[in-house]
């Protein structure tokens, strides 16, 4: 497990909670991304696992979805490329998008 998202009421809960997480990651002797360790505040939304979280709801970020058509787009080829037939390429786009 490397993603964590911690969300708090108040600033000094929020603070106490990542001095805990800090502590611990120290003595396991594991590094933080400086890049790829954000805390700002729930109203101005953020992305998190695939998905785009808001004050009061959720749904899949943008980027996942591109991501999941680039993909349908380069499963489609190479079944075009081994010829497949019609049924073929159903079961393997059909099975990627049911995952």
């Amino acid at each position: 497990m490397d993603d964590i998202c911690i969300l708090a009421k108040k600033r000094w809960h929020l603070r106490a909670t990542i001095k805990q997480l800090n502590q611990e990651l120290n003595a396991l002797k594991v590094k933080q991304h400086p890049d790829k360790t954000f805390i700002g505040r729930i109203e101005k939304s953020f992305d998190f696992l695939g998905y785009h979280f808001f004050r009061e709801s959720s749904q899949l970020a943008n980027i996942t979805v591109k991501k999941h058509v680039q993909r349908l787009h380069q499963l489609y080829e190479q079944q075009n490329k081994k010829k497949a037939n019609f049924e073929e390429m159903t079961l393997v786009l059909g099975e990627y998008v049911k995952r």
